[in-house]
């Protein structure tokens, strides 16, 4: 084979060099937008489980006043449908509570203390999670809201009893169909999710073939001399 120049292996040697800089820099960038994303998803679950656990000592205030209401003219289908939908609110709460600080405590442990790509991974997993949160949550804001209308054939005349719960239906229907609505205004579609496994992908490869750092007049001498070689 024919010798190489002094200024071609130079060039190899800053090439390679600059090729492994430009990935460490896109990775590190591409890290600290996952731990942008991983404090988002964190700072979110933390306030829905500030709401779920207002909500579950609302409904523990439901049971504490039942307990009083001992009298006959007290309608008890209205009274036991108030423990059921309290009860509910109460479990769908403190599962909700339960479930993010699962989530937040391992999933933010594993992607600092993890190996590479666990924080890809951590948020991918919380991803995923949130629905189950989300929907739980519902459970027991509905089922507050229900509990709440139980209450006021306990504690309000038939009339105004009757127009509460018509209030309480219709802010029921409000909450699902404006969730329903916001959720398709800022769903995310196919192709519109950015995934930074995509920039990596891109990046030059860290080991090049050893003829991309020659010019391209000089590739075909180097193969010629490198077929004859070979026959020899």
């Amino acid at each position: 084979q024919p010798a190489r120049a002094p200024w071609c292996c130079d060039r190899k040697q800053m090439l390679a060099a600059d090729k492994l800089l430009l990935r460490s820099q896109i990775k590190q960038k591409a890290i600290e937008l996952r731990e942008k994303e991983l404090n988002l998803f964190t700072s979110n679950f933390s306030a829905v489980a500030t709401q779920a656990a207002l909500l579950a000592g609302f409904s523990m205030a439901f049971l504490e006043m039942s307990v009083h209401l001992h009298g006959v003219h007290y309608n008890p289908y209205a009274k036991a449908l108030l423990h059921l939908f309290a009860t509910i609110c109460i479990c769908a709460n403190i599962f909700v509570v339960s479930i993010i600080t699962f989530v937040s405590v391992w999933g933010s442990g594993k992607a600092l203390r993890g190996r590479d790509g666990s924080m890809a991974t951590v948020i991918e997993g919380m991803n995923q999670e949130r629905w189950l949160i989300f929907l739980t949550f519902g459970v027991g804001l509905l089922s507050l809201l229900s509990a709440v209308a139980c209450s006021t054939w306990l504690l309000m005349q038939w009339e105004v009893a009757g127009l509460a719960t018509a209030l309480l239906v219709f802010t029921c229907y409000a909450l699902m169909s404006s969730g329903f609505r916001i959720f398709k205004k800022f769903e995310l579609h196919e192709g519109e999710l950015v995934r930074f496994d995509d920039f990596l992908a891109h990046l030059p490869k860290s080991t090049e073939d050893e003829l991309d750092y020659y010019d391209q007049e000089e590739i075909p001498e180097l193969r010629r001399s490198s077929k004859s070689s070979s026959v020899l």
